[in-house]
């Protein structure tokens, strides 16, 4: 529901275009001088687009007056409200004061239109003076106002955050992937060592086992069991020991 939907439901304003109630007539500043640009009093009716347009400035958010929170503590209402300038009308009947009255128990068990009349009946009455409608409807405003603005310092906060991690990040992951492009490079530099290596111990056994073999041949003739082994040392047993001794 809009801000003007509930102002009409409230039956605080009148919402331009709507017939729901006959305004109460007000002085015409040809008649009455002096009159031109005031505020609406309790019981009179007004636009949204008068009420806003003779609103102050618009709330500006100073970032440097926000309290100091804690890690990533977001400030409470009323210390945004307060860095942003918005202070409570000078009658001291702000929104958030009209709230508590409407919450009231004498307020609680009315309807709607009966609430709206007797709080214009009561703001009217204020001892120290009429207070208008339009002040509080302009005091939400600028409170909703800054609240928005707050939250666009956030989501700004939340952007640059954002870009700064995901920096980092990106810095992270080529880290990332030039130490596996390392480790890969090492790797494959580990396989080739290694098979050459394997080549070489190949290479080796082929001359050895041409070796032994001249040897298992160079003793061959003397001997009925040749002590020679021919092959892999792995895969040869080991020689037997010598056997009796034989004189003449």
């Amino acid at each position: 529901m809009g801000l003007k939907d509930v102002l009409e439901k409230m039956k605080l304003v009148e919402v331009e275009g709507s017939d729901s109630e006959t305004p109460v007539p007000q002085p015409s500043p040809a008649t009455t001088p002096g009159t031109a640009g005031r505020r609406p009093l309790p019981g009179q009716r007004a636009s949204i687009n008068d009420i806003l347009q003779n609103a102050p400035s618009p709330p500006h958010l100073d970032e440097q007056a926000l309290p100091k929170a804690a890690g990533d503590e977001i400030p409470d209402f009323d210390s945004i409200y307060l860095a942003s300038g918005v202070k409570s009308p000078a009658h001291g009947f702000s929104a958030q004061k009209v709230l508590e009255i409407l919450s009231s128990p004498d307020f609680a068990a009315l309807d709607v239109r009966a609430k709206a009349a007797a709080l214009s009946g009561f703001l009217k009455m204020n001892p120290s003076g009429p207070v208008p409608i339009a002040d509080v409807i302009q005091d939400a405003v600028a409170r909703d106002q800054a609240l928005d603005n707050f939250e666009q310092f956030l989501r700004k906060k939340l952007d640059t955050r954002r870009e700064q991690l995901e920096k980092e990040s990106a810095t992270l992951q080529a880290e990332i992937d030039e130490l596996t492009r390392r480790n890969r490079e090492k790797m494959e530099a580990n396989r080739t060592t290694l098979e050459g290596e394997k080549q070489r111990l190949a290479a080796w056994q082929a001359r050895k086992r041409i070796e032994e073999r001249k040897l298992f041949e160079a003793v061959g003739p003397f001997v009925e069991q040749n002590p020679v082994s021919v092959g892999s040392a792995a895969e040869t047993p080991p020689a037997p020991g010598p056997g009796p001794s034989t004189k003449g």
